[in-house]
């Protein structure tokens, strides 16, 4: 049976936001955000402990998977040989479907697309001006503005601490990670823009509720006063307050906040002419596409 609804992005491009605002439609009384406890409704899909469910695995297998050891290239082999069988495993909600996040890419290694048409109820990818990611994603890992832009241009694998209990995720470079996810079509999609969002956030929410109303006749109770409320409480200087007063789970070490600004058109002020030539000029068809050119 198909369970998993991807919420997904490449990194830094809204995520967590959205996974707010969809928390706020369908896991509160009334839409309002007063904490981030929604965000253990829609939790990452790239954790150790999923797999944990998959049976069948070999001894040989699960020492590998769950050794102390770095990441390395026989090791990311090895668990993405099971992760759909841990897609079927795990326990969405106790629902007949749940939400997930990931970064990663719609890639396929060794004949095998890591998130499976046949566990895949369909998916909603938020997209960010790439210049703008590189601010918030140099911020949030805590390194220089130029390492960013190696990262986004040539894309690779994003290798976390182990004793962070994350598994590595494959983001691919910025085009790329759109496009694999844009030749999803198996499924029912909707893409929306970050900068839309914060402009017209009631007419992009109202996009959402209109999504699963149409394509999974779901029906979501007093919508209007939700979104009233969900605009009010997830606006960037109210979650900052929420984050400054609370615990957030997903902040890096290096990070001192992780809801900074939410700004569109920072690269302006801090990145250089020859910065955001190396950007412009390596993605200038998606950004043209998605009308940031």
């Amino acid at each position: 049976m198909k369970k998993c609804f991807w919420i997904t992005s490449y990194p830094k491009s809204g995520n967590t936001w959205l996974r707010l605002i969809i928390g706020g439609l369908f896991f509160t009384d009334n839409g309002k955000i007063e904490n981030f406890e929604v965000l253990k409704k829609i939790p990452k899909i790239d954790t150790l402990k999923n797999f944990e469910f998959v049976k069948d695995i070999s001894m040989e297998d699960y020492k590998i998977i769950f050794s102390d050891k770095t990441f390395d290239e026989k090791m990311f082999l090895t668990y993405f040989k099971y992760s759909t069988e841990a897609q079927k495993k795990i326990n969405l909600n106790g629902g007949t479907f749940g939400f997930y996040k990931t970064h990663n890419a719609r890639v396929k290694i060794n004949d095998k697309f890591y998130t499976n048409e046949n566990t895949s109820l369909g998916f909603i990818y938020i997209y960010r001006d790439p210049r703008d990611i590189i601010i918030s994603y140099s911020k949030y890992l805590g390194q220089k503005y130029d390492d960013t832009i190696e990262f986004m241009i040539n894309g690779q694998l994003r290798n976390p601490q182990k004793n962070e209990g994350r598994l590595p995720e494959i983001i691919l470079n910025w085009g790329d990670h759109y496009n694999s996810w844009k030749k999803f079509n198996k499924v029912p999609s909707l893409f929306l823009k970050f900068e839309e969002i914060k402009e017209n956030p009631a007419k992009e929410i109202y996009k959402i509720v209109n999504f699963f109303e149409t394509n999974y006749n779901i029906e979501i109770k007093n919508k209007d006063l939700r979104i009233e409320n969900i605009i009010q409480t997830s606006d960037f200087n109210k979650l900052k307050q929420i984050e400054q007063e609370s615990f957030f789970p997903e902040n890096q070490d290096n990070s001192s906040i992780f809801f900074r600004k939410g700004s569109s058109d920072q690269w302006k002020d801090n990145l250089s002419d020859n910065q955001i030539n190396l950007i412009s000029n390596r993605f200038k068809s998606e950004m043209k596409e998605l009308k940031y050119y």
